[in-house]
C-alpha cells in the first residue's frame, strides 16, 4: 500500500479531528474501511472508494494518492486546468465542485453523485 495514502488520511483524519471510523461511514464505506488500509489489510481501495473517502476528508483524491500537494488538487473545467487557489468566497463549496468535476472526469459518477449529496446538505446545515 501507498505510504503517502496512509499518511495522508491520517493527516486529515487528525485535522478533522474524527476517527478513522467516523471518517468511514462518512464516506459510505463500511467502518473499518480506513483501519484495513492503514494496517496494510486493504491493498488496492477502488477508485470510487477512494472518491467518496476524498469527499469525506474534504480533499481530492490526487491528494490522498500523493498526486498533489493542494488539498483540492487541480481541477480540469471545459479543458482548462484551475489551481485551487482560486477559491472564491466559499471556499468549501468550491472545493466541493472541484472534487466533482474530477470525479465525473474520470468517470466516477456514483462517487461524483456522493460528493454532490454530501455539500448539498453542509452548505444546507450552514
Amino acid at each position: 500500500m501507498n505510504a503517502i495514502l496512509k499518511e495522508r488520511i491520517g493527516e486529515r483524519v487528525g485535522s478533522l479531528k474524527i476517527s478513522w471510523r467516523r471518517a468511514s461511514l462518512e464516506a459510505g464505506l463500511e467502518a473499518g474501511f480506513i483501519q484495513d488500509i492503514i494496517t496494510g489489510r486493504s491493498h488496492h481501495p477502488g477508485d470510487d472508494a477512494l472518491a467518496s473517502l476524498a469527499t469525506a476528508l474534504k480533499c481530492s483524491p490526487a491528494y490522498l494518492l500523493g498526486e498533489s500537494d493542494d488539498l483540492a488538487g487541480v481541477a480540469v473545467v471545459h479543458g482548462t486546468t484551475t489551481p485551487a487557489s482560486d477559491s472564491a468566497q466559499r471556499p468549501d463549496a468550491v472545493m466541493a465542485l472541484r472534487i466533482v468535476d474530477e470525479l465525473l472526469a474520470g468517470g466516477h459518477v456514483e462517487a461524483a453523485r456522493v460528493a454532490v449529496r454530501r455539500a448539498l446538505k453542509a452548505i444546507a446545515t450552514e
